[in-house]
């Protein structure tokens, strides 16, 4: 047999030769690959799995935790009550006594209790006071004592449950604690079984089951929902596969222990759960299989390794670049004038070129704004500037002239928060400082005839942004919409800013004379004399992408509103060029 295989191979033709040994060398390691991909995926998914039970197990045990403690408060509550420890102490000579005990202090304490929490059904005092019975709430002590519980609760000193899994009855009793009464007496209050253990049953939607054993071992809740009834095992059998491990052949199980009650929670799901994701993923590595040998049979019949290998090195570094990444170490080549070759050339002008429009004007254009930012700050003396405003200010004080002192107070404020001591970046508060100073100030200046509402998330306030965002809009709000407003009523800015998801959003709005359709859609465009919009939008943009920056909606006569959008992701790291 492999005489005539060899035979046979021997005599085909070179590049069939070429083509079965390309294609037995690409394929065995897609094969090898696909095996240990499927080895691995399929731990993952057992452990990813066991995880998921641990957690879940976990998040029910810690609600059953918090609901047992509920009772525990309550019944606590009950049993260390001044009130019940008079109501048990007290000698009663006649009913009216009783009745006044019943109505002041047993009664609305355990209506309470019920009331406020729906786990609990009812509750009972029993006691061997000279108390009559009264109802479910108050019983003689004789009653007590045929419960299976009563010998245990005679020694207790704190509260404990007793729990039927059988009869799904669920009890938790305590001894009233009471130094004013030598009597017998017990406080019991009876649980809801179903509904304390119901999210139980709703832990997957299907295909688990789960066992909830006391610190002895017995069984205090169980549960099965499979889609098998081949799965549904006898609850004792199943007990008796955890405690001798053999439940861990068909099943995937968690244990999680609740320290405060000694209890343990067994969570169980069947191991085919799994095999049904990893049927797909042998599909898939079949089929990824036979695609790879068509594959790896068509290009080592049609292409040779001169042609695709210079291939391959431009598809990766095009992938590169795809991704953003411009700096390429691209390797020296040897000369060749074939089609191949011209492309290869023409790619490596390319990339330069790309990198010199990066490194060289992209570059250049943010430190330029830079620049153009930190001489407008420079135009003004700061020192000399506060110590002006400051001898203003107190010139005003001095003379009762107090717009005069408020004026002087919020240019001071308004230009410090604008300097920014020669940073770029600034606080969100900061910003909106310099904003509302800047508002404030145009408000005395004209005469408080327009209104302005703020309004400032206070959990943006720490992040950092450029400065000088936000006072070129409220100014254009003003000096080009509530100046020239014809319509009757008072201007009216709002100012606002918020997070959505990982943005900030700023909007100011105004009532003003608004902008026509044509002129709004050039906005952006146009060059003013001042710090205008349209250099903010540049900043913006410039730092963060043009998926950021302004957006203007305006009616004529009805009001324009800005809306000027940034991330949050790495606001805070940003740096001064």
């Amino acid at each position: 047999m492999l005489h005539k295989l060899s035979v046979w191979y021997r005599n085909l033709n070179f590049r069939r030769k070429i083509s079965l040994v390309c294609l037995v060398s690409g394929l065995l390691p897609v094969l090898v690959l696909g095996a240990f991909c499927y080895g691995q995926i399929h731990t993952l998914l057992i452990n990813r799995e066991k995880q998921a039970l641990t957690e879940t197990a976990g998040q029910a045990a810690a609600t059953m935790q918090e609901r047992f403690e509920t009772c525990h408060n309550v019944i606590s509550h009950i049993a260390w009550n001044e009130s019940i420890g008079q109501a048990v102490s007290q000698k009663y000579s006649n009913n009216y006594e009783m009745y006044i005990a019943y109505r002041d202090m047993i009664d609305p304490l355990f209506a309470t209790v019920c009331m406020l929490n729906h786990d609990i059904i009812s509750g009972t005092l029993y006691t061997s006071s000279n108390l009559y019975r009264h109802g479910n709430t108050v019983k003689p002590i004789d009653e007590v004592k045929q419960f299976p519980w009563y010998s245990k609760a005679k020694r207790a000193k704190q509260p404990n449950f007793y729990i039927s899994a059988e009869k799904k009855m669920m009890t938790l009793y305590s001894p009233v604690f009471s130094g004013h009464t030598n009597s017998e007496n017990f406080v019991c209050i009876h649980v809801d079984y179903k509904k304390i253990f119901s999210q139980m049953d709703s832990l997957f939607d299907e295909d688990f089951g789960l066992i909830l054993l006391d610190e002895n071992g017995d069984i205090i809740y169980s549960y099965q929902d499979f889609e098998d009834n081949q799965l549904k095992l006898p609850i004792d059998n199943v007990l008796a596969q955890i405690k001798d491990g053999s439940l861990s052949k068909t099943f995937l199980s968690a244990r999680y222990e609740i320290p405060a009650e000694g209890w343990s929670l067994y969570l169980y799901r069947p191991l085919h759960t799994i095999s049904v994701n990893t049927r797909q993923i042998t599909f898939t590595v079949l089929l990824v299989a036979v695609c790879c040998t068509l594959l790896l049979y068509l290009l080592t019949y049609f292409l040779s390794k001169a042609v695709v290998r210079p291939l391959e090195n431009l598809t990766n570094n095009m992938q590169q670049i795809e991704q953003g990444d411009l700096s390429l170490n691209l390797p020296k080549i040897l000369p060749r004038n074939d089609e191949i070759g011209v492309l290869v050339k023409q790619f490596r002008a390319m990339v330069k070129k790309l990198q010199y429009l990066v490194n060289e004007v992209y570059k250049n254009k943010i430190v330029r704004q830079e620049y153009e930012m930190k001489a407008l700050q420079a135009q003004i003396k700061p020192h000399f500037f506060y110590n002006s405003l400051s001898l203003i200010n107190s010139k005003a004080i001095l003379a009762g002239q107090d717009d005069i002192s408020d004026m002087a107070q919020l240019l001071s404020t308004f230009y410090r928060t604008t300097l920014n001591r020669g940073h770029s970046h600034i606080s969100v508060s900061d910003e909106w400082t310099n904003t509302i100073s800047y508002v404030k100030i145009q408000l005395i200046m004209h005469s408080y005839s327009f209104e302005v509402f703020e309004e400032l998330n206070p959990i943006i306030k720490d992040y950092k942004m450029p400065n000088l965002l936000l006072q070129p809009l409220v100014e254009n709000a003003i000096v080009h919409g509530i100046d020239h407003k014809v319509t009757p009523g008072k201007g009216q800015i709002r100012i606002s800013g918020t997070q959505e998801e990982n943005q900030l959003i700023f909007t100011v709005e105004d009532n003003g004379c608004g902008i026509s359709q044509e002129d709004l859609e050039h906005l952006l465009e146009k060059e003013s004399n001042g710090y205008g919009v349209q250099n903010v939008q540049r900043r913006v943009q410039l730092y963060y992408g043009e998926n950021y920056g302004l957006t203007y909606n305006s009616e004529i006569n009805r009001g324009t509103k800005v809306t000027l959008k940034i991330p949050t992701n790495n606001i805070s790291q940003k740096t001064d060029l």
